[in-house]
């Protein structure tokens, strides 16, 4: 331990690098800092001794001694990462590949207290771009490894314990994080878990999506589609079940950071299917509303670039076939959600203001 310690001081005092690449913001976004000044002058002390902000009692703080030689100890790694940190920087500054140079910036930040500290105590979800922003590689692959350890598996588990795996598509390779929520409806605004029971007066008007890219893609020119279906449709006549189209919009431009789509921020001409609410009939039981997004091929259309040119009177809303659709215009599935919803006495009032017809009333013998 003490050769080692020694072999780092001689590297550290011998180095010739900028061992200030992570104090020098001229060139840094703001993201990279930490934007408490409390936290920031106690991890990066002026003086000799401050309190940690951490611990809300004055007479604690007053109390609290740091373990010894710690501080030394924290100094000197700190000076070691960032002089690491700027070989890392010079390497990515001499290459044009975007995956490798992507890497050699994770590596170059991955271990910055600062960043750590942005990514852990904030929000990754509502995410303020001055303290988590996307744009950066270190918090794109931070962001991931979060949504991996958690997200995506649960994700997946009701997708496919719900089987709108394979009942809608054969299957998916989660690449994006999807979030809902109905924040224009009453009594719920909040992001939704997977497979979540909503009542119908909570989804009478449309969702709001938020899709966060973690991989590399060309956000000038890649474009989106989301589809949200319901594979429970009861069909009488054949005695089974069809899928029917309750929203679809494409050609949807999404960025890093402003990445939430809701009305606002799309016009009529991405609108190929207008919001049906889930509007289940009695005794139909429990109905599936699955959420897909995917990314549309970049060499597809003519009226603009990568767009699609979709003819809304070929499509058939009450019998969509959504792997004929997927395959047809070339479209790679990315991310996911899904929502259950069953009757309940507001559906009489969502049929009324959308002006549907009343529903059928299910039993268990065949009139």
């Amino acid at each position: 331990m003490l050769r080692r310690s020694i072999h780092t001081t001689k590297i550290l005092k011998n180095s010739n690098a900028n061992s200030h690449i992570w104090s020098d913001f001229t060139k840094r976004p703001s993201s990279l800092s930490i934007q408490s000044p409390k936290v920031k002058n106690y991890l990066f002390p002026k003086k000799a001794f401050s309190d940690p902000p951490s611990i809300s009692r004055r007479s604690n703080r007053i109390k609290y001694s740091p373990p010894e030689h710690i501080n030394e100890l924290f100094k000197m790694s700190y000076d070691f990462l960032e002089q690491r940190s700027n070989k890392f920087y010079e390497l990515a500054g001499k290459t044009n590949n975007p995956l490798k140079k992507d890497a050699l910036l994770i590596k170059a930040e991955i271990n910055n207290p600062e960043v750590q500290y942005n990514f852990q105590f904030n929000n990754k979800v509502d995410n303020f771009k001055h303290i988590i922003d996307y744009d950066v590689p270190v918090y794109r692959h931070l962001g991931k490894q979060h949504w991996e350890s958690y997200g995506q598996m649960l994700l997946m588990q009701r997708l496919e314990t719900l089987a709108a795996i394979p009942d809608t598509l054969p299957t998916l390779v989660p690449r994006a994080e999807v979030n809902i929520k109905f924040p224009f409806s009453t009594g719920l605004n909040k992001w939704i878990e997977p497979g979540e029971f909503l009542s119908s007066n909570v989804t009478s008007m449309c969702p709001v999506f938020k899709v966060q890219e973690y991989d590399h893609v060309d956000v000038e020119r890649q474009l989106y589609t989301i589809l949200v279906v319901n594979p429970d449709v009861p069909n009488v006549s054949n005695d089974s079940f069809k899928t029917a189209l309750c929203y679809g919009l494409v050609n949807l431009k999404l960025a890093y950071n402003d990445n939430l789509i809701d009305p606002r921020k799309f016009d009529s001409s991405n609108v190929v299917a207008d919001y049906l609410p889930p509007v289940p009939e009695k005794n139909a039981g429990k109905q599936r509303f699955v959420v897909w997004v995917f990314r549309q091929s970049l060499t597809e259309g003519k009226q603009g670039p990568n767009s699609l040119e979709i003819n809304q009177a070929e499509i058939s809303r009450d019998d969509f076939d959504i792997r004929k659709f997927t395959k047809d215009y070339n479209l790679d599935p990315i991310g996911a959600h899904i929502w259950r919803s069953e009757w309940d006495s507001n559906v009489a009032v969502v049929r009324e203001k959308y002006g549907l017809p009343p529903g059928r009333v299910f039993s268990r013998i065949r009139r």
